[in-house]
């Protein structure tokens, strides 16, 4: 309800009274409406100027204020504060004068004004005291004694300092006298009372300031609510906030406002970021239940290798948990704490007869500078973690700084890959790919390449090593075939592209190529698509499959990266391939060879017995006339790289 709409409704309620209608009344009382909450007093004495001094409009005006500001947490000082300013400003009327009736007839409304506060005193839920301006406490109602646990009347005469807690009575002695000295109308403040047992409770209080007839400071009025339970759950949702629920460690958030604090008093300390490893097994194999035993198990043992070092834990995600330790006088074995993490972590643990334990990976920062950003040196360790995962399990490293800034430019580049594709920034490069016999030209090799605008031309190797850390590499894998087959359809070269293991794998490979042949007119036998020997030498692989429904199909299959695994020979023995592209390595380390090193002398062995059985070789990267010579003197058929360019 707003204002306007309350006025007219208060002054119903006095016309019911006091039986007359009076012009302009509801202007008055929404003016009055205006300063309730900051001046009931004023309102109370406003009232009896207008003309409703009896106590019937004391009644009326409370009841109807008493339901609507039933949401206001101030409502009951507000209504003691408006019955004190009519009964003072009835004191005070000029109009009492002894011996009169009218006279009689103020202090009879005087007297129903004071029985209507002290009604409002004695019944209220909430606890009320006035108290004098040196502290003493003159009267205190039911609900306040029983709400601290005296006895009815102990409190009478007591100091309101004895009520105060401790650490809280100089600040609100303070407040008070800025109560009385008129710095402030009213005073609002959640503080702790004292109780009968020496027990603390938290409450909510409101102050006002009681005049007497020479509006002069007589007395403070308080009223006093109860919130300990709001506080024990303010306290409870705030420690769910800032803590774990299943292992009741700090979380990310006051992790990081632990090493800020830390950081920010120039400590020298070092962070451990640990990631568990493979911890999916025991949630996949066992059951999550077992996985939930597994990390409040962790979180023990990790509090057993912290023991009484100053520091902190933290689980900071699901299978991820941080430690800050502070160096002592002897700085700290960052490789023994490591060592005894993995350690602990390795003792199984039982769950329904299952033992289970756990390793972790971890990445280590020390000794951050103290004006080090807290989300950054966590961002530097998990960039860390990961890279090292990649390697191995139940590892650790010291973060690289240099290292790391290379990492995020990485990170950055894949983070913009969709911007790029969508701003036209990635195009295609066509290579020929030569018979070494004759120089005939016989495919185009399409290659990704990506028009950086700070960073100029990334080719296509940088290109795959930013999109293996994206989503994109099988959609941009799509587009690429698609723009590529577009452009040498009029060629009369066919087109060679080579597959990453993700795409090798897309299950929806087959269908896209068939898609994009028919769309583009270009001939199934002048597609040439190579599939890494590392997505097909394995049992089950499914870029297997797709490779034998595409040679069915017509297009010819090259098997790349040949030369470096032990399964080179047994996918050319078992599957339908045409063409082996030698290995990019195998081709740098016999950039300039050796034809007495072992691996020269194998390399020299083994193509000739590829070429016996039908297959082509072709090797890619060739920057000079030696080494087009070479390996055409070695048996391979075909070449592309810069020279032929």
């Amino acid at each position: 309800m707003d204002r306007a709409e309350l006025a007219t409704e208060w002054a119903a309620a006095l016309t019911r009274v006091v039986g007359v209608s009076r012009p302009s009344v509801g202007r008055e009382l929404e003016s009055m409406l205006a300063v309730l909450l900051d001046r009931p007093g004023d309102v109370g004495a406003r009232l009896v100027a207008a003309g409703y001094h009896t106590p019937e409009c004391l009644q009326a005006t409370v009841e109807l204020f008493a339901s609507r500001l039933a949401t206001v947490d101030s409502a009951p000082t507000v209504l003691a504060t408006l019955a004190s300013g009519f009964a003072e400003a009835i004191r005070g009327t000029r109009l009492h004068e002894p011996g009169t009736a009218l006279s009689l007839d103020v202090e009879r409304d005087l007297r129903a004004s004071e029985a209507r506060f002290r009604e409002v005193f004695t019944t209220s839920a909430l606890g009320m005291m006035i108290t004098d301006l040196d502290f003493g406490v003159a009267r205190a109602n039911e609900a306040l004694e029983v709400m601290l646990g005296h006895e009815p009347g102990t409190l009478f005469g007591r100091d309101l300092d004895d009520l105060f807690h401790p650490t809280e009575r100089e600040y609100l002695r303070e407040r008070y006298a800025e109560l009385a000295a008129g710095l402030c109308q009213q005073l609002h403040e959640r503080t702790q009372f004292v109780r009968a047992d020496g027990e603390t409770t938290w409450v909510r209080i409101a102050v006002s300031l009681l005049r007497d007839r020479d509006d002069l400071p007589g007395h403070f009025v308080t009223m006093v609510e109860d919130v300990s339970d709001l506080y024990l759950l303010e306290n409870r949702l705030s420690y769910q906030g800032t803590h774990d629920p299943l292992t009741g460690l700090p979380n990310r958030q006051a992790f990081l406002s632990r090493l800020e604090e830390a950081l920010g008093t120039g400590a020298a300390l070092s962070v451990f970021h640990l990631g568990l490893d493979d911890f999916a097994v025991v949630n996949d194999g066992v059951g999550r239940e077992a996985g939930d035993h597994l990390l409040r198990e962790v979180t023990k043992r990790l509090r057993e290798v912290v023991g009484d070092h100053p520091g902190a834990i933290a689980r900071i995600a699901g299978d991820e948990f941080a430690i800050m330790l502070l160096h002592g006088p002897d700085g700290l074995d960052i490789g023994s704490v490591a060592g005894d993490i993995n350690d602990v972590l390795a003792e199984a643990t039982y769950v329904d007869g299952e033992g289970i334990a756990a390793s972790a990976t971890i990445a280590v920062l020390n000794l951050p500078s103290p004006g080090s950003d807290p989300d950054e040196l966590l961002r530097a360790t998990d960039i860390a973690r990961r890279r090292l995962k990649l390697q191995g399990r139940r590892q650790w490293c010291l973060v690289d700084p240099e290292q790391n800034h290379r990492y995020r430019e990485h990170y950055r580049l894949a983070a913009g890959i969709p911007g790029a594709w969508e701003n036209g920034e990635l195009d295609l490069d066509l290579w020929p790919v030569l018979a070494l016999t004759d120089r005939t030209r016989l495919a185009t090799h399409a290659q990704l390449r990506w028009e950086h605008p700070k960073l100029g031309t990334l080719d296509s190797t940088r290109v795959q090593e930013i999109l293996r850390d994206t989503g994109l590499g099988v959609p941009l894998g799509h587009w690429v075939l698609r723009h590529a087959a577009q452009l040498v359809a009029d060629m009369r070269s066919s087109l060679y592209l080579e597959l990453t293991p993700e795409q090798a794998a897309d299950p929806d490979l087959v269908a896209a190529v068939r898609r994009v042949l028919g769309e583009t007119g270009l001939d199934a036998d002048r597609l040439e698509l190579g599939m890494p020997v590392q997505s097909l030498c394995g049992p089950d692989m499914p870029a297997e499959d797709n490779l034998h429904v595409l040679v069915d199909i017509g297009v010819r299959s090259v098997l790349t990266g040949f030369g470096r695994s032990r399964g080179d020979l047994a996918c050319l023995e078992d599957l339908p391939i045409h063409t082996v592209r030698v290995s990019d390595h195998v081709v740098r380390r016999l950039a300039k060879p050796d034809p007495t090193a072992l691996f020269t002398r194998a390399t020299l062995g083994l193509i000739p017995m590829v070429r016996e059985v039908g297959i082509s070789v072709l090797v890619t990267g060739l920057a000079d006339a030696a080494q087009v010579q070479w390996w055409a003197d070695a048996g391979a058929d075909l070449a592309s790289g810069p020279i032929f360019h």
